[in-house]
């Protein structure tokens, strides 16, 4: 979540895009994602790295990009903390990346998961997981807040 929950980061996608990246690079991937304004939610499969060091990296490069790109000479991007969890099961793994990509509809971005161009939703439904009409009504266990 940015500092203050500055509303940075969807203008800024490029910038976030590039520092993932150079995550990948550590050997953490995500595998579903939603980039808000002011925060973002993944599910990420780490490889060799740690949650601590992949949070980290990000947040380092795109503060030194951002900074660079915007003219930013001093203060705060990022809080200091991030949420996680531990994936316990396959359903928990689904309700995730439902709740992922149903994010930008509960904070009242769009009307469809699909409509919203900052996240993996799209390539989801690519894959057959969600149909076209999913997550166009009110989702009840997809609303169950995980940490915001």
């Amino acid at each position: 979540m940015t500092y203050n929950r500055a509303p940075i980061l969807t203008d800024t996608f490029a910038i976030a895009s590039a520092s993932y990246r150079y995550v990948r690079q550590l050997g953490a991937k995500a595998v579903a994602w939603a980039v808000l304004p002011d925060n973002l939610h993944a599910v990420v499969e780490l490889g060799d790295t740690s949650l601590s060091d992949a949070v980290r990296f990000f947040k380092a490069k795109f503060s030194g990009q951002y900074r660079s790109a915007c003219g930013v000479k001093s203060g705060r991007i990022w809080q200091h903390r991030f949420w996680d969890h531990i994936i316990r099961d396959e359903e928990d793994y689904a309700h995730h990346i439902d709740y992922i990509h149903y994010n930008p509809v509960h904070h009242g971005l769009v009307l469809s998961p699909f409509d919203y161009a900052f996240s993996s939703a799209h390539r989801w439904r690519e894959m057959g997981y969600y149909d076209r009409t999913w997550g166009m009504v009110k989702l009840p266990l997809v609303e169950k807040s995980y940490g915001e």
